[in-house]
């Protein structure tokens, strides 16, 4: 075990997804790093919540997406019971837009599921001692993106789910593709467009996918 891990030893480690293999991936890591820590699991974020409220933890990995469900919107929940508790966010996400609420709702770090294991422990070093943590990559981006100015833009008016659908509506995927794809009815999807267009001041996908290339939300 390296010297600076004998600073975050006996940690009680919340570790959330939905993909079993992913936390079995994410748990070898960190009991290899850490290996005193006791790591749990979590799969939903109901059972997120119910292990918040039934224990104390030195630390809760979230993934911001689970069985059709934005994690993001129980963040402040998790906040509210575990004050002191620092919340690293794993995203397959690296839009902006979900770093500035996901940051905003109280997460200490951001990092996509793509960043490597080293990656992982650098942020879990960090946020254990206080600190905030993203990659060079993501904190670059999120510069760039603040630097633009406090100007309101349509798109930030969006909740945290009608931006998830407006980025894959502005991707090109379709209502049904998107229902499968967040595990929710095409009715819903469909409700949620609407809604999008409305706040938008929009009339057409293709309208929506024009806007996300024009301020940079979408490859």
């Amino acid at each position: 075990m390296s010297p600076d891990c004998k600073q975050v030893i006996d940690m009680h480690i919340l570790l959330a997804d939905d993909h079993a293999m992913f936390r079995s991936g994410l748990k070898h890591i960190i009991d290899e790093e850490f290996a005193d820590s006791i790591v749990d699991e979590a799969a939903s974020c109901s059972e997120v919540i119910e292990k918040v409220r039934a224990g104390n933890w030195d630390l809760i990995i979230l993934d911001i997406a689970m069985g059709g469900q934005m994690s993001l919107n129980i963040l402040p929940d998790l906040k509210r019971q575990a004050p002191r508790t620092p919340v690293m966010i794993l995203s397959m996400y690296s839009e902006k837009q979900f770093i500035v609420k996901a940051l905003r709702a109280g997460a200490s770090a951001y990092l996509t599921k793509e960043h490597t294991p080293d990656e992982l422990i650098a942020g879990i070093k960090e946020v254990i001692a206080g600190r905030k943590y993203m990659s060079q990559c993501i904190a670059a981006n999120l510069a760039e993106y603040l630097s633009l100015g406090n100007c309101e833009h349509p798109h930030e008016a969006l909740s945290t789910r009608e931006h998830e659908v407006f980025i894959l509506i502005a991707r090109g995927h379709s209502v049904s593709e998107i229902a499968g794809m967040l595990q929710v009815s095409v009715k819903t999807v469909s409700t949620y467009r609407v809604r999008i267009l409305e706040k938008m001041g929009l009339s057409s996908n293709a309208q929506l996918m024009r806007y996300g290339m024009q301020h940079g939300l979408v490859d």
